[in-house]
């Protein structure tokens, strides 16, 4: 939003007059009581402006209409003020792709906006026309380093967490409690102690690896159910060999990272952790990452529809909190390179990493169980 400067001399548009004192004016005029003549002098209101609300003309807003209804504007307010109260505010750009995400979702192209994306202005305009509801503040920042997470975090995160499973009178079974958590699997099996002659320089083995990595999403419930995985490739598109031969359930997708967008993590809830929640009675409560930028519209609807509650672990703190980081994925990345291991002078493949995967998924699930038998008695 823009600054105006009025020109020296120009007409002065600020009302000398309420809105209260305009329509009691006008209220009067319509009953007869006085006339318009008399009513400008009497409330100092200019004739023009009671004559066209007299005759109900000129009754919208001043200026442009805006691009979105009040309705949409209210939803966007929303959608902001839910992924702050758990801790991760959007900042003036994730406003914009909000925007941009919800006109992509509704097939709708506003010429304003270049490649549809709303401009800076658009951001500072909507801030102030929802001043009462939103306001623009310069946040503390965090440091990166993860030894900074403080006593004080935790014990808060574990304070909200018990809040959320205890319920009021009815505490969240665990089955309807689940842990998610993105990781990446490479093919790369990591150095290993071999025999070699005495005096060897540089101890080598032949393995071609391509230092690129595969990302699965898995996601496992306090019970001990494991959800079937998500594999998303680093491509720009996904082919049929890729999909075929792998564990049961099991669902795939592209990225250009590799690594999960919202795209992909919308797919992941509407079609694997949606459709197994659908069938538990209750409450459900997701704990996971906080990346903002996975919670999209659609994530904040289906999750209102099905009584699902998200708990976001604090920022910088997934190696001391995460359940799957902490507890899962060592075991399960070890096994991983075991595996890379066995198909040494095989090159490594999308085809090959599907074939791979089946042989650890029942040690995956079998892993899991332990590790939550054995949390039990710590």
């Amino acid at each position: 939003m823009r600054t105006y400067k009025r020109k020296v001399g120009s007409r002065s548009y600020k009302s000398s007059y309420t809105p209260e004192a305009l329509q009691k004016a006008v209220k009067e005029i319509q009953e007869g009581k006085i006339s318009l003549r008399k009513a400008h002098k009497q409330y100092k209101i200019p004739l023009g402006t009671l004559s066209h609300r007299v005759a109900r003309k000129h009754g919208r807003k001043v200026g442009h209409p805006t691009v979105f209804t009040a309705d949409e504007e209210q939803a966007f307010i929303d959608h902001i003020n839910v992924v702050a109260s758990w801790g991760f505010p959007f900042d003036a750009f994730d406003v914009r792709i909000l925007v941009k995400t919800y006109l992509e979702k509704q097939g709708k192209v506003v010429k304003q906006f270049a490649n549809n994306i709303p401009s800076a202005d658009f951001v500072r305009s909507f801030l102030f026309r929802h001043k009462e509801q939103l306001s623009l503040r310069r946040c503390q920042n965090i440091k990166r380093t993860r030894a900074s997470v403080s006593a004080a975090e935790v014990k808060e995160y574990f304070s909200n967490l018990k809040e959320t499973l205890d319920n009021g009178r009815e505490p969240i079974r665990k089955e309807n409690i689940f842990n998610y958590d993105e990781t990446n699997l490479s093919d790369n099996p990591g150095t290993k102690k071999c025999i070699y002659k005495r005096g060897v320089k540089y101890p080598e083995r032949i393995k071609d690896s391509t230092k690129s990595a595969i990302s699965v999403m898995f996601c496992g419930s306090a019970s001990g159910d494991m959800l079937p995985a998500y594999v998303v490739y680093k491509a720009e598109n996904l082919w049929s060999t890729w999909t075929e031969g792998g564990p049961k359930g099991t669902r795939y997708n592209r990225s250009r990272s590799g690594w999960f967008d919202a795209c992909c993590f919308n797919d992941w809830f509407e079609t694997l952790f949606v459709r197994h929640a659908r069938n538990l009675p209750g409450k459900k409560v997701l704990i996971g990452d906080n990346l903002s930028s996975h919670f999209t519209p659609t994530v904040l609807q289906l999750a209102a529809e099905n009584d699902i509650l998200f708990v976001c672990l604090p920022p910088n703190a997934t190696h001391l909190l995460q359940p799957l980081d902490v507890a899962f994925y060592r075991p399960l990345k070890g096994y991983w390179r075991k595996v890379n291991r066995s198909c040494l002078f095989v090159e490594f493949c999308q085809q090959l990493f599907v074939r791979l995967i089946i042989s650890f998924q029942n040690w995956q699930d079998n892993i899991y169980k332990i590790v939550l038998t054995v949390s039990r008695f710590i």
